[in-house]
């Protein structure tokens, strides 16, 4: 402690401040030195003050930005802390990535409940994804794959349904995407690719029958039935490619399009002209026969044409009409014949006046009901 009661401190010293007391108490000590510090004291402190001074590192003088573009580009210039971290982390994906490769291709060889099987299928979404237009084509691989799997669960019943509904969705996917281009591209190839697929895969699945548990009969069959209805539908689009007017379809269901009737326009008549030596109007050879639309008036009861008791005269016949038998068109409809009543023309006016039925009845009878019917003497 400094104590300003001692007589060391001069007068007017502040003695709160300590830093000015401790350097007025030193100056007052100086005088009651017998010497100064020796040359050797000196000297150490000196070289102690140097070496400290020696460890605390400048900072460099600012450059200007062309003197930083040319010590850019000298050959001698130290090598950048960035590019060092930049190769490790380079280094270390590669490494990273080489060995996922391995791990994935052990995985291809993986069968349904292993360990690395989810992997594997994990890798055949990430195939899918980056399929592009092929994508029908991979679908049907990986129902493949799913048979080869099949051979490999045959003793585990629910492994072995759990494969045989990922090869339908397959079949199903791959199938509805083939047939919808082949029908929109009238590519007949692609549906001859998906026809020799659905053979093979169908073949190879009847071979397995005998191997799978019998509760899987279900399951199988219903594979079995989904191969052989792909292989009806391609025949079916195959035939509809070749309609004159283009792909006939009538909608689409899980398999794609669905194959509908050709229908074949009927090519317009040609105009008939009379032969040498015809007249216009008059049947040429190899014309049918005209039909009469004309009834007949029944005879009188007895054979007779009298007018006697009971008796109704015969109304006139009425004029035939020509006609001609036009044969149907292609695709087209026979035209219903009009046949006229008995009493009229054949041919029907803006008027509606009712006919009058003659009917021959033996005995007496007489109806008169005009204009409905009249019948007898009225």
């Amino acid at each position: 402690m400094i104590r300003s009661d001692d007589g060391m401190l001069p007068s007017g010293t502040d003695v709160r401040d300590p830093e000015a007391a401790v350097v007025a108490r030193l100056q007052a000590l100086s005088t009651r030195l017998d010497d100064e510090p020796d040359a050797q004291y000196r000297a150490r402190a000196r070289a102690r003050l140097v070496a400290m001074a020696a460890v605390r590192t400048p900072e460099p003088a600012p450059r200007s930005l062309a003197a930083r573009l040319l010590a850019a580009r000298a050959d001698d210039r130290p090598t950048p802390r960035w590019r060092g971290r930049l190769t490790a982390g380079l280094a270390g994906a590669a490494v990273g990535v080489t060995g996922l490769a391995a791990l994935v291709a052990v995985a291809a060889g993986a069968q349904p409940g292993d360990p690395l099987y989810d992997l594997k299928r994990g890798t055949e979404q990430t195939q899918l994804a980056l399929a592009g237009e092929s994508r029908g084509q991979t679908l049907l691989e990986l129902a493949g794959t799913r048979l080869e799997e099949l051979r490999g669960v045959t003793g585990d019943p629910e492994l072995v349904r759990q494969t045989l509904r990922a090869m339908d969705q397959h079949t199903t996917e791959g199938a509805a995407l083939l047939t919808a281009r082949a029908v929109a591209d009238r590519d007949a190839a692609t549906l001859g690719y998906l026809a020799d697929w659905s053979g093979r895969q169908s073949a190879e699945l009847a071979a397995l029958r005998d191997r799978l548990p019998a509760s899987t009969a279900p399951d199988h069959e219903r594979s079995a039935d989904l191969l052989e209805a792909l292989t009806t539908r391609t025949a079916g689009l195959s035939l509809a490619l070749d309609c004159p007017s283009g792909p006939s379809t009538v909608g689409a269901d899980a398999l794609g399009p669905v194959p509908g009737l050709c229908l074949i326009e009927a090519p317009p008549a040609a105009p008939q002209t009379p032969a040498p030596g015809q007249t216009p109007g008059t049947p040429g050879p190899g014309t049918p026969p005209e039909v009469s639309t004309a009834t007949p008036t029944p005879a009188p009861p007895g054979g007779g044409t009298g007018s006697g008791p009971g008796t109704v005269p015969p109304a006139p016949a009425p004029p035939r009409v020509p006609g001609t038998v036009t044969p149907p068109s292609v695709g087209g409809i026979l035209p219903t014949p009009v046949v006229p009543l008995p009493g009229t023309t054949g041919t029907t006016s803006g008027s509606s006046t009712p006919p009058v039925l003659d009917v021959p009845l033996e005995g007496s009878l007489r109806i008169c009901l005009p204009p409905l019917a009249t019948l007898g003497d009225c």
